[in-house]
C-alpha cells in the first residue's frame, strides 16, 4: 500500500505527495461528475467508494506479492485500516475549518451577483 513507509529519504516525499494529490483530485472530479449526473446520494457514494478502495487494495496485494497469503492480506488490510484511521483523525482536527470554509463557499455561491439580497 504505502510505498513510503520506512523511507527516511524525504527528497521524493514532496513529489510523491504532489502526485498523490493530483491523482486524488482527478479521481474526485470523475466521481463527483458521476454522482451529479446519476443523482447518487452521499451515503451510497461513500460506502461504494470504500468498497472499491478495499477491492483495489486487496487485488493490489495479490498482484504485487510473489506468494500472497491470507495472513499477508490481513496484515495489509491492517495497514490500510491504520492509514484510514489516520486520515479520519486529520479530518477531525480540521473539522471546524472545513465547515467554516464550506459554509462560506456555499453562501458565496448562493449570493446574488450584484451583492443586494
Amino acid at each position: 500500500m504505502t510505498e513510503r513507509t520506512g523511507d527516511n529519504d524525504n527528497t521524493d516525499f514532496d513529489s510523491w505527495d504532489d502526485e498523490q494529490e493530483a491523482h486524488s483530485e482527478a479521481i474526485r472530479e470523475l466521481v463527483l461528475d458521476y454522482l451529479d449526473a446519476n443523482d447518487v446520494d452521499e451515503g451510497t457514494a461513500v460506502f461504494g467508494l470504500i468498497e472499491i478502495a478495499l477491492s483495489i487494495a486487496m487485488s493490489g496485494y495479490v498482484m504485487s506479492t510473489e506468494k500472497p497469503s491470507a495472513g499477508g492480506l490481513q496484515m495489509e488490510l491492517d495497514r490500510l485500516a491504520k492509514d484510514i484511521t489516520d486520515l479520519i483523525r486529520e479530518a477531525k482536527r480540521g473539522a471546524k475549518q472545513f465547515v467554516e470554509e464550506t459554509v462560506a463557499a456555499l453562501e458565496e455561491q448562493d449570493a446574488p451577483e450584484g451583492g443586494n439580497a
